[in-house]
């Protein structure tokens, strides 16, 4: 479980020293239902601080002097370097598809709401959503039923849907070479699978709602985050503090506007994306970069804002030797899922991380 997610008599320590020694006595609803379908609470994994941007101890599993991403850095590390077979995560922007995609492992945020959030970190309520870690699309359904408190069966891949759109968005010149390389490998194996593939244009509205989501996220960490940390200020990152002091000066009617900003956005993305199952994106900019960093988290932010399912699925290694990935999204999680385990099968499969040497 990640850091942030309350785990009876287990430290629960949200990545900062302000909490340390922190044992809740109650566990968060993620974790009841995990337990109660018979799963074994490991242990926690490392978060960034507060579930933000300065990074955790961990480091990628590939390479030692790359980072795993973050938030869910810890989670994404445990899986790929097969310390668990699954591990769960959470996302306010990109912190469990970039993870993912860095390691080298399927990272799955269904639709906002369908985790329970209750008994985790409140980071910005209107954005924050559960995620999962696996090595395969079908392991993540699995863990996301038991999450979402429904029947496996309902969850299980199906044989597939047949339309996917593809979208370029903004940040693809800024991708490395690799990287749209192979994005258009993905494209063209699906093509030869006989899946139906149509370039799709990123809608205006949808192009320009990153600031959005910062507002939204910057107002709500200052409300939920900043009473928790206000007496120790000390303790914590200049990001943070930046962030924080950043939500502070957001005129109430500036952050209300983005909110209602949001539900348009909501309702554009339901009306375009629903033309194709699913549609294939950006995971990263690139392979994972060096440990003073998390990662860019442009790729997801959009996804994330409006709550739409997302996947993140390996698609093999690039110059440095470090995981590639692509992203795909959709209106309704089992139709992400069909789609996803379908392309899942025409990407390049990693092995395990080198070991350490």
């Amino acid at each position: 479980m990640k850091d942030v997610f309350d785990t009876a008599g287990i430290p629960t320590e949200y990545g900062s020293p302000i909490f340390a020694g922190r044992v809740p006595d109650d566990s968060a609803a993620a974790v009841e239902r995990l337990e109660a379908a018979g799963a074994i609470v490991f242990g926690k994994t490392v978060t960034a601080e507060l579930a933000y941007f300065a990074p955790g101890p961990t480091t990628n599993p590939w390479n030692p002097e790359r980072t795993p991403g973050g938030s869910s850095m810890g989670s994404a590390a445990a899986v790929a370097a097969g310390v668990v077979p699954a591990a769960i995560g959470t996302q306010t922007n990109g912190s469990t598809i970039r993870p993912a995609a860095f390691c080298g492992v399927v990272g799955f945020k269904p639709s906002f709401g369908r985790l329970p959030t209750a008994g985790a970190l409140r980071f910005a309520p209107t954005l924050d959503q559960v995620g999962v870690f696996a090595r395969t699309v079908g392991d993540a359904a699995l863990l996301a039923s038991v999450l979402a408190g429904e029947e496996p069966a309902a969850w299980v891949p199906g044989n597939g849907r047949r339309t996917l759109g593809a979208v370029r968005t903004p940040e693809w010149a800024e991708a490395d070479a690799a990287t749209r390389q192979g994005f258009e490998t993905a494209l063209a194996a699906a093509a030869t699978a006989g899946v139906s593939v149509r370039e799709v244009d990123l809608p205006e509205g949808l192009a320009g709602a990153i600031p959005v989501l910062r507002t939204i996220m910057a107002a709500e960490a200052s409300r939920f985050v900043g009473p928790l940390v206000a007496a120790s200020l000390e303790l914590v990152s200049l990001q943070l503090r930046e962030l924080l002091a950043e939500g502070d000066a957001i005129p109430a009617a500036e952050y209300e506007l983005a909110l209602r900003r949001r539900e348009e956005l909501v309702s554009e993305f339901a009306a375009w994306a629903g033309e194709c199952d699913a549609l294939i994106t950006l995971a990263t900019l690139g392979e994972a970069p060096s440990l003073a960093t998390t990662g860019d988290p442009r790729p997801c932010t959009r996804w994330t804002l409006v709550g739409a399912p997302a996947i993140s699925l390996p698609n093999g290694l690039g110059p440095s030797g470090l995981p590639l990935a692509v992203q795909l999204v959709a209106v309704d999680d089992h139709a992400l899922l069909d789609v996803a385990a379908q392309i899942e099968r025409l990407l390049p499969r990693l092995g395990p991380p080198p070991e350490p040497s």
